[in-house]
């Protein structure tokens, strides 16, 4: 019955000449055969475009440039050309863990019929000397929002059935627009948990660095969806922002290792 649900693997990119071959193999070694790769490019200056269209995909591909600005837009121009029964966002520069996860995946969907599930992650410093494997929680809690955005997009697989009821990403929001939308998601269904590695993640993107930036808007996002008492606020606050200094104080050691 596999055969009958279609993945799309979205790919953002924008002069990603640098990375975007790795990502490209490790879609197109997928042992799982029904799978579209769908490029989102925002208007690449470099040979990203030349190499996607030489690329001799092993799967279906299909290349759109982006209509509006902003990694909000790029989302949605993904999810609004997505058709398949899964989807899973794979920026240019991350990988697939293995050539099975995505069977693996479409196995689980198959057997709990969950609308949307996130598996863990292995994140990567530049020259890949830094990992760190983000294991997977005993059991979800929507409290696990008030500190991070408890869910990296490239382990998150969503159905068409969920992004139908959600809807499309803030595009108002320059950052955070992912915590945004799994805020969103998680008040319409749980999300159901994988309890095995879907993506390797590369956390010196542009959007990885901005700490502080991305520590205002989830201020903001947080006390939307989850007004606390002052004193609760304020301990929050805290601990994001001491969280925020420590993930400043390593980019450098992410960036040259």
């Amino acid at each position: 019955m596999n055969n009958l649900i279609e993945v799309d693997v979205i790919t953002l990119t924008k002069n990603s000449s640098n990375c975007i071959l790795k990502t490209l193999d490790s879609v197109s070694m997928q042992d799982y055969k029904y799978i579209n790769h769908i490029i989102i490019d925002g208007h690449s200056i470099d040979e990203t475009v030349t190499l996607i269209n030489q690329y001799k995909h092993e799967k279906k591909i299909t290349m759109f440039q982006q209509n509006g600005v902003g990694i909000a837009n790029a989302f949605n121009v993904g999810l609004m050309k997505s058709s398949g029964t899964l989807l899973i966002f794979l920026n240019s520069g991350d990988t697939l863990v293995n050539k099975a996860v995505i069977t693996k995946i479409v196995d689980s969907y198959m057997k709990q019929k969950w609308l949307w599930a996130f598996g863990e992650t292995i994140s990567l410093s530049r020259k890949q000397y830094l990992k760190r494997h983000i294991k997977q929680y005993s059991y979800w809690n929507q409290s696990l929002f008030l500190s991070r955005n408890p869910i990296c997009h490239q382990s998150t697989i969503f159905s068409q059935m969920l992004i139908q009821k959600v809807g499309l990403y803030d595009e108002r929001l320059a950052l955070e627009m992912d915590y945004d939308f799994n805020i969103r998601a998680s008040l319409i269904a749980q999300p159901h948990l994988l309890y095995f590695p879907i993506s390797y993640y590369d956390t010196t993107g542009i959007s990885s660095i901005k700490v502080f930036k991305h520590y205002k808007v989830h201020r903001q996002l947080r006390k939307k969806y989850f007004p606390l008492s002052p004193i609760n606020s304020l301990k929050t606050d805290s601990l994001c922002f001491l969280k925020a200094c420590m993930r400043f104080m390593m980019i450098p050691i992410k960036i040259f290792l």
